[in-house]
């Protein structure tokens, strides 16, 4: 219903925050990231997601609108709700997410509060379908699914050889223009970091 609300910040809390838009105060739930971009007092834009029960509206709010498009998508997976998807970007950006995904790294996932083994394994299953290697490099040229696919096992490759998730997607993102399959890039990336 909303796309963004912009107004001024009245008030922060640990959650939310509440914007003066035309005198009327918006409480705006939020992840920890949206809170700390935004200061009281100045004008802020907080990309929006209504939620819409039988008693309540609650509204949700993101300073980017990566950060909502990953919030949606992370509602799509059964057994998260908003303040379970709020949590998630609380702890981890979206690239952070992203990679963690690509990489199959559940692990990454239970550092948040609320999410078990369980949970954290059907959030990389589910979410393998809705992200792709561009939201964990973010920005770019558009890349083939092809490319994708050998871009995403090439970042597997080399946490499966003991990168992290940062040095892996790092490392492909500044190869994969110059090869096609995962084995080039894994090859052309250990070339680049000196190994």
């Amino acid at each position: 219903m909303y796309a963004y609300i912009e107004g001024k910040v009245v008030q922060k809390a640990a959650a939310y925050a509440v914007l003066d838009v035309g005198g009327i105060g918006y409480r705006i739930f939020t992840d920890t990231f949206s809170l700390n971009a935004i200061r009281t007092g100045e004008t802020a834009r907080l990309y929006t997601y209504l939620k819409v029960a039988e008693d309540d509206m609650t509204l949700y709010g993101f300073s980017t609108q990566e950060q909502k498009t990953m919030f949606e998508k992370l509602l799509s997976i059964s057994g998260i709700g908003p303040k379970a998807a709020a949590s998630v970007l609380s702890v981890m950006r979206v690239n952070d997410i992203a990679a963690a995904v690509i990489a199959n790294d559940d692990k990454a996932f239970t550092n948040v509060p609320g999410i078990g083994k369980k949970t954290a394994q059907r959030l990389v299953l589910e979410l393998k379908e809705k992200v792709d290697f561009e939201d964990a490099v973010g920005g770019g040229p558009d890349m083939t699914e092809i490319a994708q696919d050998a871009a995403a096992e090439a970042a597997a490759a080399l946490i499966g050889l003991g990168y992290n998730r940062q040095e892996a997607v790092a490392a492909i993102a500044a190869v994969r223009s110059l090869g096609d399959t995962a084995e080039d890039l894994v090859g052309l990336a250990l070339k680049r970091m000196g190994k």
